[in-house]
């Protein structure tokens, strides 16, 4: 049992926003007290969840005065709901990405900081004990030097996602936006700073106004090399979603989806095989190679995630996934973006 309670509400029931929704109403360490949507039917939902529906948000703030608020809306409504709940001394959570441009993601930034409140961003990936664990390795030195980094995501959306959402046919949607944003996350994350990107985008498949493939180029600021190969319109064993069994809702398959190529080892993710030379005096390509099978299993991150919230709001943790990292994450993927109009290799600026 917890002596005190955390009081949270959330604003948005969509694919994301539902997630959250049925985990805070499960969770002891929260008084999950209302949920907010423009979407009628969302009633249905709460009533479902035990919770007490509000069509404006801006009402539901106002009359349960919660300590943390969820915030699963649509990119380009992040800074203004965000914004207006930290005026209100309200603790922000706010599903990735933390906004549609740079200006709003420092807008955000900035509120937080003058209303002395935690902005956390929904960069959930950070909570897999598998994530958690690679970079331990990495960051210990078992690979050795890290020498390149590969992923490899392919996925079919079905009619009916875009139907559901006709904005991701525009600009502002594709899997760059949505798809490529989580691995540019899990890159920094695990491995470090990106320096310089360069992306190819194709919509050949599709024929919508955004990209449905996009292969890229990644340079870290030391000097490695990762390649990023992304597709939403083919079927395929390997997807991050579909491998790591994260979310029912998708598919679940097997299939390497990250190979980490390191001087002393590699790592393959997330079957987490790690390859070697077991003797060092004999390495090269004559030589036999040693496979070993990590233990280490995949957990649902989704509700750590918003048990770390409350932590952060209870001032026992740090936030794992700040305003101020987000934004950084944010720089790198829209200069994907500014490489792919502009034809050419992006440097980051921070």
């Amino acid at each position: 049992m917890y002596d005190k309670k955390i009081r949270i509400a959330s604003i948005g029931a969509g694919m994301i926003g539902r997630v959250h929704a049925e985990i805070l109403a499960r969770m002891e360490q929260c008084d999950y007290s209302g949920l907010a949507d423009v979407d009628l039917d969302t009633r249905k939902t709460a009533s479902a969840l035990g919770v007490k529906y509000y069509e404006d948000y801006r009402e539901m703030i106002d009359r349960e005065r919660p300590d943390g608020v969820v915030v699963s809306v649509p990119n380009e409504l992040h800074a203004t709901i965000g914004c207006f709940c930290m005026e209100q001394g309200v603790n922000v959570f706010m599903e990735k990405p933390i906004a549609s441009t740079i200006e709003e993601a420092e807008r955000l930034v900035r509120s937080a900081s003058e209303n002395n409140v935690k902005l956390l961003i929904g960069h959930h990936r950070r909570f897999n004990p598998m994530v958690v664990a690679t970079r331990e390795l990495i960051r210990k030195g078992e690979l050795g030097d890290i020498v390149a980094i590969s992923v490899l995501w392919g996925m079919y959306k079905p009619d009916e996602y875009f139907d559901a959402g006709p904005w991701r046919k525009k600009k502002g949607g594709g899997p760059i936006l949505i798809n490529t944003i989580h691995e540019i996350d899990n890159l920094r994350f695990i491995y470090g700073e990106i320096e310089r990107v360069y992306a190819e985008v194709s919509n050949k498949t599709r024929k919508f106004e955004v990209e449905d493939t996009v292969s890229l180029t990644v340079r870290f600021k030391d000097g490695v090399l990762a390649s990023v190969l992304m597709t939403d319109t083919v079927p395929s064993l390997w997807a991050y979603e579909a491998t790591m069994g994260e979310n029912d809702f998708f598919y679940h398959t097997k299939g390497d989806i990250y190979h980490f190529l390191g001087s002393k080892a590699s790592l393959t993710f997330p079957g987490m095989v790690k390859v070697y030379y077991s003797d060092p005096k004999k390495m090269g390509w004559q030589y036999p190679l040693t496979t070993e099978q990590l233990n280490i299993r995949s957990r649902n991150p989704y509700p750590e995630q918003m048990k770390h919230f409350c932590r952060v709001i209870n001032g026992e943790e740090q936030p794992r996934t700040s305003g101020e990292d987000a934004l950084r994450t944010l720089c790198v993927t829209l200069a994907i973006l500014e490489s792919v109009e502009k034809r050419n290799p992006v440097t980051i600026e921070y």
